[in-house]
């Protein structure tokens, strides 16, 4: 763990944050609250009008929006509600099921789903060229605000897609839902800035003791799992830190070598040790009993509010900070990705 200090100098967080990230993380409430009013006046309740309930939900893109869709939507949702990164559609998509195509990036899908006959909604940037496709080929399409790479842009992807679904009666989001979950982000984002002390911010703490570690996030219920993987795919772009999967087992490789011991691989040293994060709703987590019980660090995230959407977006708000703190802990700058722009360049 390093020194509580590096985290405490508010005009030092912004200096190694040229990008502006954890601005970013602080707009998650201002875009619930605007893209519920830019789908409405992007004409939502007239497009929806008379539309009736598809045989599925397929969000296609890249991101993690997709995954805090079906959470949110629940096990009861009367259709399932899948999520598509790359490649091709599913077989079977047709004109009997919905793509949410978010951006860009899923442009080749958005058009392969309009071959088929789906019906397809962009969500996406106003001067993107999926806009154009949705003009084409008559689709609804959902701006988002522009500005900042897209995993800045989750609330603004997701909430046009839950109004849509909510318009197709798939879905109990009420408005009173919405302005509630805008609110307790807002909370949080107040809890989790930058000035606050790191011994009582939610997201600095946790920065501080993941620290030289390997983060294993955890989640067995949907809206825990969807937090679970949003953190892994934060850590790995904002922190630059490697992730391990939610494997049981390893907790037993993970367990702590007593220094005390002579006769220990010293060769074990070195290696990182896994530290658990556990997102929870509302009971205690077994999981995190027993990580203790070997010796193993354990964080824990708990949801807040009671919508789901409030649940699941009270511990997205938090883990998306603790990546860009300790980002800003390692002395890493949170907002470039190189990597992944590479790989962008190389396959397009």
């Amino acid at each position: 763990m390093i020194p509580a200090g590096s985290l405490e100098d508010a005009e030092a967080l912004e200096a190694g944050d040229p990008g502006g990230m954890l601005r970013l993380v602080a707009s998650g409430a201002a875009h619930v609250r605007r893209s519920a009013g830019e789908a409405e006046e992007a004409g939502l309740a007239e497009a929806l009008r008379g539309a009736g309930r598809p045989r599925s939900v397929v969000v296609a893109g890249p991101g993690s929006a997709g995954e805090v869709v079906a959470a949110v939507c629940g096990p009861g949702c009367p259709v399932p509600v899948l999520t598509v990164a790359g490649g091709r559609l599913p077989g079977w998509v047709g004109v009997a099921d919905l793509v949410f195509a978010l951006g860009d990036e899923a442009f080749g899908l958005a058009e392969e789903a309009v071959r088929r006959g789906a019906s397809v909604v962009g969500v996406g940037p106003a001067e993107a060229r999926l806009a154009q496709l949705a003009v084409q080929s008559r689709s609804l399409y959902l701006p988002v605000p522009p500005g900042g790479p897209v995993r800045a842009l989750l609330w603004a992807q997701v909430v046009p897609m839950l109004l849509v679904l909510r318009g197709l009666r798939l879905v109990s989001l009420p408005d009173e839902a919405l302005e509630s979950t805008a609110l307790l982000m807002e909370d949080l984002i107040h809890r989790c800035r930058p000035s606050g002390e790191p011994f009582l911010n939610p997201g600095k703490q946790p920065a501080l003791e993941l620290a030289g570690a390997l983060p294993m996030p955890w989640g067995d219920t949907p809206l825990e799992l969807a937090a679970a993987r949003r953190f892994a795919a934060q850590l790995g772009d904002n922190a630059k830190v490697p992730s391990a999967g939610p494997q049981l087992g390893a907790l037993d490789r993970a367990v702590r070598a007593d220094p005390d011991d002579f006769f220990r691989d010293r060769g074990d040293d070195e290696e990182p040790g896994v530290h658990l994060v556990v997102f929870a709703e509302e009971r205690p987590s077994p999981v995190a009993e027993v990580a203790r019980a070997r010796g193993i660090p354990v964080t824990q995230i708990k949801a807040e509010g009671g919508h789901s959407l409030e649940r699941v977006a009270s511990l997205i708000v938090v883990c998306d900070y603790v990546s860009v703190y300790l980002a800003l802990a390692l002395g890493v700058d949170p907002t470039p990705v190189p990597a992944r722009a590479e790989l962008t360049a190389r396959i397009l």
